[in-house]
């Protein structure tokens, strides 16, 4: 019997590319930026999900799991195995050391009280009590390793990969039709598969080979059910169908008047994905200059929500077909005939779209067009284009050929790699004559390297630099102690080293009277920070909001020219809100010594006294006015300049839909960003048509995902699934005749 044609048809139910993602979307907690650092390139791709992150919380970015750290927790394992196999070996020398000096004293006791002792009695049942507990212990453990089922009467049979489990009332064979009929709450378990079926009746023909299951029929995998009022499995044809298929799967709910499998393909008729709860999903794009207004207080009163004008937030999508291809290392899916609406307004008319991910759905991408900015590149606009590749577990490229205009109208193209660990951009413009690359790669939680050209790069609170080029290797980490001088006045630290290869840049930038260096050398550079909250209150119904903390910051670069970098500053920062007036404010008393050889690229720019300014004041609830900046106030800036940084932002619409326009006169770049707040409730997909090939491997990784392995001397693997209890069926081997064992 084919029974994995039924596993096949059950996967949809639990690993379908909606019910994944509303597995991994269950709370505003849930979502995570994949990318903490501010970066000063606009995105070139659709923004990812942001949420709140709680003061004391460590966080970290949902990606994938990196091959260094698939590694490292492998040799760990390895090592607490090993470790733990050695402690249990000691700790049983022991006990049967401690066992043969009870059995000395007692043997020396009886010799001197002349008692003779027979060796089948007491005294060796005592001694060897634990070791007769112990084999039992392993004969129980081999019962359950080679997974015996006991059945009523004393009857037991060997589960293998191919059995099935029926245990129902009743059980009823018919010699005419050859029909089993299994009545009386029947459930039928495929033990390797972990799946169970419910029905109010199932019917096994073993002359057409068909199974059917009537009345209230429930699939059940990984705790996800499938519903339906009727199923049937051919196994010759080697298809299958369910009428009116309905599903509950975290958010969305799936309903399809009929679905039915052929041919390693699944097909739903006439259905739809729909989200039945309040959820609120929270998006955006980065903001310049560090300066996030949208975390600004604000009175419900007067909040405002596209709802208002709109009258509905819900989004719409409507397709004619679905179809949805499961590859090795990748999930594939287009909508055909799309229309989008939100609320009763028609977004757009998409004719077709195509959306490649990765197995477990850490990232996407899709053949949407791109626009943006770059330092070196100016404007682009261009088509998009994915593509597969089978490179870190699954990846995709996307190919966009561009327009661009930063010194007049040019022609160029950017290609974007996007896997789990890693994000790369390449790109080229005529207008700019110039090649621009920008990516990390990250190995571990908090190791990765960033590389890039002509791009502005990571440099944490020396603010965004850009090299010609650069490779560096860094290792970044956080940590909080929690009320260390008073009750939530917590004390943050953090520290990156960095090691890697840096050209000087060939364009002055911020008109710096120095002399250019065509130099590229080796740099090894620790950077350190704490921050200590001084006084903090807060008055949600007044809107008030101050935070007072002393921040100290270190910096120590070593050159492979033999030059050093050092800097140590320290000050005070401040947050306020008044009303619907926000900014930060910090102050820096910095002292340096300044050698680097590549000026252009990495040297100190804010001289001994420093403050930067963040101001953000929202004028009423469709317009908010922000502006950041960093001041020199000791005129001993390389440049001469007061303003090294200096950008303003205006942002325009309700609350819950903020378009973002701003500029950076510094790095003389011209942004855009958005922020969508969309409450889930009643949003929904419908379709004609869903196609799904080879449905087995939807979401299915080929990858096995590693866990640190947890060891108890006591215990034992403390991370181990306690047994399941023992349960008594009445076993049907391959569907055969139930006669043919006597229960």
């Amino acid at each position: 019997m084919k029974k994995n044609l039924l596993i096949t048809f059950l996967i949809l139910f639990a690993t379908s590319l909606p019910s994944r993602a509303a597995e991994l979307i269950k709370s505003p907690e849930d979502l995570e930026t994949l990318f903490e650092e501010t970066f000063y390139e606009s995105p070139t791709s659709l923004a990812v999900p942001k949420v709140e992150v709680k003061e004391g919380s460590n966080i970290t970015p949902v990606r994938g799991m990196p091959l260094f750290k698939k590694t490292r927790i492998k040799i760990t394992n390895y090592l607490r195995e090993k470790n733990y196999k050695e402690t249990i070996e000691q700790i049983e020398k022991e006990k049967q050391f401690q066992e043969q000096e009870e059995a000395a004293e007692i043997e020396k006791l009886n010799k001197e009280l002349n008692i003779k002792v027979d060796e089948s009695e007491d005294v060796k049942d005592f001694s060897n009590d634990k070791k007769n507990k112990k084999n039992k212990n392993e004969k129980l453990e081999s019962s359950q390793d080679a997974k015996t089922l006991e059945l009523e009467g004393g009857v037991k049979k060997h589960v293998t990969a191919n059995d099935v489990v029926l245990d129902a009332d009743n059980i009823d064979y018919d010699d005419k039709t050859m029909d089993i009929t299994a009545t009386g709450s029947p459930v039928l378990i495929f033990p390797p598969q972990n799946v169970t079926v419910k029905a109010e009746k199932m019917v096994y023909n073993k002359a057409s080979n068909i199974l059917k299951a009537y009345g209230n029929v429930e699939v059940i995998r990984d705790g996800n059910s499938a519903f339906g009022d009727f199923m049937q499995i051919n196994m010759n044809e080697e298809d299958a169908f369910m009428d009116n298929t309905r599903s509950k799967l975290s958010m969305l709910t799936v309903k399809a008047e009929k679905s039915e499998m052929k041919d390693d393909k699944l097909t739903l008729y006439n259905g739809k994905l729909s989200s039945e709860e309040s959820y609120i999903l929270n998006f955006h794009t980065r903001m310049i200059g560090g300066n996030n207004f949208n975390t600004m207080l604000i009175d419900d009163e007067d909040r405002s929500t596209l709802s208002e004008e709109t009258g509905q937030t819900a989004v719409h999508i409507k397709a004619k077909d679905i179809y949805v291809n499961a590859k090795r290392d990748h999930d594939v899916i287009t909508l055909k005939k799309a229309n989008i609406n939100y609320g009763d307004y028609n977004l757009l008319n998409w004719p077709s779209i195509t959306i490649h991910t990765n197995k477990k759905h850490q990232f996407f991408d899709a053949n949407y067009p791109e626009l943006g900015s770059r330092g070196r590149l100016g404007m682009f606009a261009g088509p998009g284009f994915v593509f597969d590749t089978p490179l870190q577990g699954g990846s995709t490229l996307k190919v966009i050929p561009i327009i661009n205009n930063k010194s007049g109208i040019g022609f160029g193209g950017m290609l974007k790699y996007r896997s789990a660990t890693n994000y790369t951009d390449l790109a080229y413009g005529s207008s700019a004559d110039v090649f621009v690359l920008k990516g990390k790669q990250y190995f571990d939680d908090r190791l990765y390297m960033q590389y890039g050209a002509n791009s502005y790069m990571d440099e944490w609170w020396f603010g965004s630099r850009m090299p010609k080029y650069t490779a560096e290797l860094i290792y970044h980490d956080r940590g909080v102690i929690p009320s260390t001088i008073g009750k939530d006045l917590d004390l943050r630290f953090r520290h990156r080293f960095g090691i890697g290869y840096m050209q000087n840049n060939d364009v002055n930038r911020y008109g710096e009277s120095i002399p250019a260096a065509d130099i590229g050398t080796l740099r090894t550079r620790y950077m350190a920070e704490i921050d200590q909250s001084l006084y903090r209150y807060r008055d949600i119904d007044n809107l008030f909001d101050f935070n007072l903390s002393l921040v100290m910051q270190g910096s120590a670069a070593l050159y492979g020219t033999g030059d050093t970098q050092f800097v140590g500053r320290i000050g005070p920062r401040v947050h306020t809100q008044y009303k619907y007036w926000m900014q930060d404010i910090g102050f820096f008393a910095s002292a340096y010594q300044d050698g680097t050889p590549m000026q252009m690229y990495d040297m100190y720019r804010y001289g001994h006294a420093n403050v930067y300014i963040r101001e953000a004041l929202r004028i009423n609830k469709f317009l908010t006015l922000a502006w950041s900046g960093s001041l020199t106030m000791t005129g001993d800036a390389p440049n001469g300049e007061m303003f090294q940084e200096n950008s303003f932002i205006i942002a325009l619409g309700p609350d819950d839909f903020k378009v973002n326009f701003g500029y950076d006169w510094v790095r003389r770049q011209t942004y855009f960003s958005f922020i969508v707040a969309m409450d889930t409730k009643g949003s929904s997909i419908e379709f004609d048509k869903m196609e799904i090939k080879n449905p087995d491997k939807l979401a299915r990784s080929n990858e096995k995902d590693v866990e640190l392995k947890v060891f108890d001397t006591e215990t034992g693997y403390a991370d181990a699934k306690p047994s399941a209890k023992k349960m008594m069926y009445a076993e049907v081997i391959n569907i055969e005749d139930p006669d043919k064992e006597q229960i």
